[in-house]
């Protein structure tokens, strides 16, 4: 197991920060730490109760997310880029 950092973009928050993860996590496990270091601090959840969904940061927004059960390293995220997470419509 090996770590990396992202750039998590939570909706609806104006802060970016730089979160540590772990090759092996899963996307719902990098929703966690992404809400871990904002949600209660410098932010809120966007929607209380609803299911997050992690998608690479693009320039229109509108990446399709990656599958919850994929792992850090399945979607070969790259040190220092930037993730999204949003309010899924599904």
């Amino acid at each position: 197991m090996s770590s990396l950092a992202v750039i998590g973009r939570l909706e609806k928050d104006a802060h970016t920060r730089i979160i540590d993860v772990d090759t092996d996590f899963t996307m719902d496990q990098v929703v966690e730490a992404c809400l871990a270091p904002a949600v209660g601090y410098q932010a809120r959840h966007p929607k209380p109760g609803a299911m997050l969904r992690v998608r690479p940061t693009t320039d229109t927004d509108d990446a399709d997310p990656f599958p919850r059960s994929m792992t850090v390293a399945e979607a070969r995220l790259r040190h220092f880029q930037q993730i999204d997470i949003y309010v899924s419509q599904d």
